[in-house]
C-alpha cells in the first residue's frame, strides 16, 4: 500500500495504526467542515463586525437586512440568501443609499411587486428617508426579501411573509407621509364599514359578507372610487405574525368586494397588525373587537 498523498506529500502513512489514521482523517474532516463554513459565513459576520456610517436611514437599512441576513442564516445549506441580504447589510452600513430590487419576470406576481416598487420609490420622493427612516428601512427590506424570493422561486409561504410584511410596513409609512387633512364635503353615506373575525381567523362569516354587501351598495350610490382593506389583529400572538394574519384579514374581505362588483384596482390592502387596536389592551389579550378589517369608502 503506498501512501495517500496530496499536493506531493502524504497525508496518510500506511506504518500508521488503524486507529491512528481514522484520527488523522477525522481531524482533517472536521478542519475542512469548520473552513467551509466559516467562509460561507463570513460575510454574515463581516456584516455584524461592522460599525455603520452614513445617514439615520442607511444606519436603519443595515441593520435590518443584517437581521434579515441572520434569520436566513440559521438555515445553513438551504439556499436561504443570508449573503444577499448580508451583502445590502455591508453597502448601507458604508453609506451607500442601496437602491430596492427591480423586479424581474413577468406574470401577475412580477406586476404586483412592480407596484409595490412605485409605492415605495413614491414614499421616497415624499421625503420618506427623512421624515421616518427607520420605518423606510423596514419597508424596503420586506419589499427586497419579497423580490429576491420570488425571483429565486421560494415557497409561497416564504413568499407571503415577506409581502405580507412590506404591505403592512408599507401601509404605516403612507399614513405618516399623508399630508394635513383638509375639508371636505361629508359622504353621502356612511364611510366606514367594519366585519369581524374570530380568534386567528381570517374567513368570513355570514354576518360580515352582510356588511360587505352593504359597503358596495353604499359606493355605488355615492359614487366612491376607492375603498380601503384595513385589517387588524388583537394583541394576542408575535407582532410578526400579527402583521402576516392582518394583511389576510385585508385581502379576503378585497377578494369578496372585487367578487360583488368592486374593480381590483380599486381596492387597497392595508395591514396594521396589531398597532392599531379599537379596544386598548395589555399584550397577550384575546379581544374581540380587535380582530377586524375596517372598510374605508374614498370619494
Amino acid at each position: 500500500m503506498s501512501d495517500v498523498r496530496f499536493s506531493g506529500q502524504p497525508i496518510i502513512n500506511h506504518n500508521l495504526e488503524k486507529g491512528q489514521a481514522g484520527s488523522v482523517l477525522k481531524g482533517l474532516v472536521v478542519g475542512l467542515t469548520a473552513l467551509f463554513l466559516a467562509s460561507c459565513a463570513s460575510l454574515v459576520d463581516d456584516a455584524q463586525d461592522m460599525s455603520p456610517s452614513g445617514t439615520p436611514f442607511q444606519q436603519a437599512l443595515y441593520q435590518h437586512y443584517l437581521d434579515l441576513a441572520v434569520t436566513r442564516g440559521s438555515g445553513f445549506g438551504s439556499g436561504d440568501g443570508a449573503d444577499f441580504y448580508a451583502e445590502r447589510a455591508i453597502a448601507a452600513g458604508k453609506g451607500v443609499d442601496v437602491a430596492p430590487m427591480a423586479p424581474s419576470g413577468s406574470g401577475a406576481a412580477a406586476e404586483d411587486l412592480g407596484k409595490a416598487r412605485e409605492r415605495l420609490t413614491s414614499a421616497f420622493g415624499r421625503g420618506a428617508k427623512e421624515i421616518a427612516p427607520d420605518l423606510t428601512a423596514r419597508a424596503q427590506v420586506a419589499y427586497d426579501c419579497w423580490a429576491y424570493e420570488l425571483s429565486q422561486g421560494a415557497p409561497a409561504e416564504q413568499l407571503y411573509q415577506c409581502r405580507a410584511r412590506f404591505l403592512t410596513v408599507m401601509g404605516r409609512l403612507e399614513v405618516d407621509l399623508a399630508p394635513e387633512p383638509q375639508p371636505v364635503v361629508a359622504l353621502p353615506d356612511v364611510a366606514e364599514f367594519v366585519v369581524y373575525f374570530g380568534f386567528d381567523e381570517w374567513f368570513l362569516s355570514a354576518e360580515a359578507l352582510e356588511v360587505l354587501s352593504t359597503a358596495i351598495d353604499a359606493a355605488r350610490a355615492g359614487g366612491h372610487s376607492k375603498l380601503i382593506a384595513a385589517g387588524h389583529t388583537d394583541t394576542s400572538g408575535s407582532s410578526y405574525y400579527n402583521d402576516d394574519l392582518s394583511v389576510r384579514r385585508a385581502e379576503i374581505v378585497k377578494i369578496t368586494l372585487v367578487e360583488m362588483g368592486a374593480l381590483p384596482g380599486a381596492v387597497e390592502v392595508i395591514g396594521y397588525g396589531e398597532s392599531r387596536p379599537a379596544v386598548q389592551t395589555g399584550d397577550g389579550v384575546r379581544e374581540p373587537l380587535n380582530r377586524r378589517t375596517v372598510v374605508t369608502l374614498v370619494p
